[in-house]
């Protein structure tokens, strides 16, 4: 076989050195105190920041009350305008021509033209 090969000799290559690491000192942590202006205007938005938050809460709550009291009303409206359409076909049927000719005809009554008066408002 062949006694050349294509491989690369790695030992003529020389390695780069390295750059050394620059150790920077750590800054000096210097702590600011807070001026009155600034504390106020922290405690004020806290603040703020809390009235804001109950005030959500509570409105939450009366909505879902009102939302609530609403289901109500429009649950017992449902049933109220179920009991006038069932009363009104009642009405129907009680006041119907079949039922009055049945009545008249049980008690022995009968219709004359000659006592029939058509009004029209």
């Amino acid at each position: 076989m062949r006694e050349e090969s294509t491989a690369r000799n790695l030992q003529d290559y020389q390695v780069a050195p390295q750059p050394e690491k620059v150790v920077q000192a750590a800054p000096k942590v210097h702590s600011v105190k807070l001026s009155k202006f600034e504390t106020f205007s922290i405690v004020g938005l806290s603040l703020l920041t809390l009235v804001l938050m109950v005030a959500l809460v509570s409105i939450k709550v009366s909505m879902t009350s009102s939302q609530n009291e609403l289901d109500s009303l429009t649950n017992q409206i449902s049933k109220t305008n179920t009991s006038n359409v069932n009363l009104k076909q009642e009405i129907s049927e009680l006041s119907s021509f079949d039922r009055f000719s049945s009545f008249a005809k049980k008690h022995n009554l009968k219709m004359s033209d000659n006592n029939v008066r058509n009004i029209s408002k």
